[in-house]
């Protein structure tokens, strides 16, 4: 790509130009603030709306409770002076009364009959066929006031009774019924507004039973009405207008389900609210774009010096001078100091060349050349091995690898020292290129490793030559005054055996090699297929171990721990054992390392996991109670991110009782994977299953990381603490992790315990729980269910005889010499 044209987007090059980043940038931007903006301007005009619509509703309802107010107050005014005036003596005075003077109170108000009661059944109306409501002259009986009902059927009516007591001492009631339709037109006079008295529980034909209105436009608005009377608040159209409306409750009326339903023309608002809103969007995207042009015209300078330094900086490494732009500014910026640091970066760039000129055969010697033996070292073997090969191959020629690795070198470094064993390289190193004539090249690939390459040479020769070269070797070296013998195990492979492959080549040759180890070391070994057969072995366990779990040929053996100081089981280790069909059965160290490194270790985990719960949920049921299931997991199970999650959703759906499911892993595990392996186990102890570090004190211990990962037990190595009975300063370490551990709230477990001697200088030193053949071998379910049962039937630890256990302090505890002459 040049730079110079400066595109927006680049896919291929994975590159987007800086004005599309802060374009977009400036957009999204302004798009939030204006949309936040916007959408709450937009709420708040809703809500008014919603507040306004619901005030005017509500003001209706209100009016018409206000005229029923109004029509009882005149009628129990007129009534109540009428009687005074009248004096009457008896209530039939009263009917031949209110016979006389209805006729006339019709004309000022909308009374539509009018009854005298002289009981609740005993009464004489004007219109016969409406009789007052039986619960409305209970009420005014009872409470000796006027009242008033609305009561509904085909119309509506609103009853008003008042109580009457005459001169004689009679009591009675005066009930009159009026007319609703008025107070409904009254209220809908100052708006465009339409009111309906409606039963819920008619029909909807039936349901409308007063209205104000039954045009056909209102006739069509109390229709669509009817089929929201369900809703609350309604709002619906009617012939391109947005009718709004809510249903309220009558109150003094006869039934529950009489509701006052009132509707408005609304679309005067909804047109305003649709104008406001468009008016706001349109503003909103102004504002938006005037943000951008301005953003953009901003970025402008900015910009254009971004694409001079983008234009010129890479010049620099192609030798070029730098060039500052050629403007003058009143204050320098940041582009200013950009144009200095170019000219100093140029400059060193060209002191940097010359001195990379220099330096570069050097460098390509030393990427080439061990730098002890000034031999060709791995990478120059690998690059010359398959040049050889490919050459090899189009000859048709034969091409042997000779594979030297120097017996116990190891030993020598540890015991006469690193510096002695470099120099014993270079010896040997020397000793192999008198001879190597012979050879078209000769590599140390490493360590104490050795390879030479021979061509166009039969087998037989080519071992002559081996054996010779480790005749050689094995002369005396002396080296500071020391005289050594040193034997080689050499390995040998040809091309064609591994098809001219160099990676296939290089595993011949070193299977060749091990295999000379394996017989005593000193010697030469010709690769053949026997060895392949071997190797294959591996493939072998991987391929059948498949078989094997589906075959049900794995199994579980428990290994009890036990608490010394209260004579008790209190759990088991699950440890894995292979009933192999023709190997018999077979420990871990017989396949669980190729198991490992295989495809096969993380449903094997999992197995174990079901395996586990699946006995814990047995030791439930038989009513064992307080147990530890521990089980091994490989570190390879946490490459599985989803493993925590796992392990607690299997472990959620069992019954575990008062037992306990525990997580062994390796301390090496923990420290060398912390990060991965630290937050899984969190989620893991938080579920309720335990977590304990094995293997403690093996060499891989790192107390700053394991004070901070989640744990509940540490199992010390047998080695850790059986070395403390007769080494002063391993006690010292020993009883200072114990108080260490203590400190950090870890429960300890000691594995290995074989000796009474041993169990005891535990006991007495303040360990507690421990594991090992001493208490117990790993058995099988049954065989470790029963022993458990017999320590429980004699309330004490037993040994393989199922005679019990007696730990008794009887260790003296060795001290050091100055501590044993201060005593004396």
């Amino acid at each position: 790509m040049k730079l110079s044209k400066f595109p927006l987007v680049d896919l291929k090059n994975r590159y987007v130009s800086v004005r599309l980043k802060l374009t977009l940038v400036l957009i999204l931007a302004a798009g939030i603030v204006v949309s936040i903006f916007g959408l709450t301007a937009m709420e708040h005009y809703q809500k008014q709306q919603a507040q306004l619509k619901l005030s005017y509703l509500d003001n209706y309802a209100l009016e018409f409770n206000d005229q029923i107010e109004r029509l009882s107050d005149s009628i129990t005014y007129i009534f109540e002076a009428q009687t005074l005036l009248s004096q009457a003596e008896s209530m039939q005075d009263l009917e031949r009364y209110l016979n006389r003077q209805l006729p006339d109170l019709q004309w000022l108000m909308p009374i539509a009959n009018g009854c005298t009661v002289f009981a609740i059944d005993n009464y004489a109306c004007s219109v016969l066929d409406s009789p007052p409501p039986k619960e409305l002259l209970e009420q005014v009986t009872l409470r000796s006031k006027p009242m008033r009902l609305i009561e509904c059927f085909e119309v509506c009516h609103l009853w008003i009774s008042l109580p009457i007591r005459t001169r004689n001492a009679e009591q009675g009631v005066l009930a009159f019924q009026l007319e609703l339709a008025d107070a409904l037109i009254n209220v809908t006079q100052r708006d465009d507004i339409e009111l309906a008295i409606v039963d819920l529980d008619r029909p909807l034909y039936k349901s409308i039973l007063l209205a104000t209105n039954t045009q056909v436009l209102s006739q069509q608005w109390f229709d669509s009405a009817i089929e929201y009377r369900h809703h609350d608040n309604m709002e619906f159209k009617v012939e391109d207008k947005t009718i709004v409306g809510k249903l309220y409750p009558i109150k003094d009326s006869s039934n529950s389900t009489l509701k006052l339903v009132i509707l408005k023309d609304w679309s005067e608002q909804v047109f305003l609210q649709t104008r406001f809103e468009n008016q706001l969007t349109m503003l909103l995207l102004f504002t938006m774009a005037l943000a951008i042009a301005i953003g953009l015209l901003l970025m402008r300078r900015p910009l254009s010096n971004l694409r001079y330094h983008t234009a010129s900086l890479p010049t620099i490494l192609e030798n070029e001078s730098y060039k500052p732009q050629n403007k003058l500014h009143l204050f320098n910026d940041e582009f200013d100091s950009l144009d200095h640091i170019s000219i100093e970066l140029a400059n060193s760039f060209s002191e940097m060349r010359s001195s990379i000129a220099a330096n570069t055969k050097v460098l390509e010697k030393m990427a080439m050349e061990d730098p002890l033996t000034e031999l060709p070292n791995r990478t120059a073997f690998l690059k010359q091995l398959s040049e050889a090969l490919e050459e090899a191959a189009k000859q048709g020629e034969e091409l042997s690898l000779i594979y030297i690795d120097l017996d116990n070198f190891k030993t020598i470094n540890d015991t006469l020292g690193h510096d002695f064993g470099d120099l014993l390289l270079v010896q040997v190193a020397k000793r192999i290129m008198r001879l190597s004539q012979f050879a078209s090249s000769t590599f140390r690939l490493g360590g104490d490793e050795f390879t030479l390459l021979i061509n166009q040479k039969d087998k037989d020769s080519v071992l002559g030559f081996a054996y010779s070269l480790a005749q050689e070797i094995s002369r005396d070296i002396t080296i500071s005054g020391i005289s050594m013998k040193v034997t080689l195990s050499i390995g040998i492979a040809t091309a064609k055996q591994a098809e001219y492959e160099p990676q296939l080549l290089v595993k011949y040759a070193d299977l060749a090699m091990y295999s000379s180890k394996r017989k005593g070391r000193n010697c030469c070994t010709h690769f053949d297929i026997e060895l392949a057969r071997q190797n294959d072995m591996v493939f072998t366990i991987e391929n059948q171990f498949q078989n094997a779990m589906s075959n049900n040929e794995l199994e579980l053996y428990l290994q009890p721990q036990v608490s010394m100081q209260h004579q008790r089981v209190t759990g088991f280790e699950l440890l894995l054992r292979w009933n192999h069909p023709t190997q018999g059965l077979m420990n871990p160290g017989q396949f669980l390392d190729t198991v490992e490194s295989g495809r096969h270790i993380l449903p094997l985990g999992y197995w174990v996991i079901d395996k586990s719960l699946a006995l814990l949920e047995e030791l439930t049921s038989k009513g064992y109670e307080e147990l530890t299931i521990a089980f091994n997991i490989s570190g390879r199970q946490f490459e599985d991110k989803h493993f925590a999650q796992k392990l607690i959703s299997k472990f959620k759906t069992v019954n575990v009782g008062s037992n306990y499911l525990e997580l062994e892993i390796t301390e090496s595990v923990a420290v060398q994977s912390y990060q991965q392996v630290k937050s899984q186990l969190n989620e893991i102890r938080a579920a309720g299953i335990r977590v304990a570090f094995d293997d403690f004190g093996k060499g891989f211990t790192s107390l700053s990381y394991l004070s901070n990962l989640a744990c509940d037990k540490i199992k010390f190595d047998r080695e850790f603490g059986h070395n403390a009975i007769t080494s002063v300063s391993t006690q010292n370490i020993v009883l200072s992790m114990r108080t260490l551990m203590d400190t950090l709230d870890y429960e300890i477990l000691v594995e290995g315990v074989e000796t009474l001697e041993h169990a005891n200088w535990l006991k007495k030193n303040g360990f507690d729980k421990v594991q090992g053949y001493f208490f117990g071998r790993p058995q099988t379910k049954q065989e470790a269910l029963a022993f458990y049962q017999q320590c429980n039937e004699k309330g004490a630890l037993l040994d393989k005889d199922g005679n019990v256990l007696h730990l008794h302090p009887l260790f003296k505890i060795p001290q050091s010499p100055s501590h044993s002459s201060h005593s004396s």
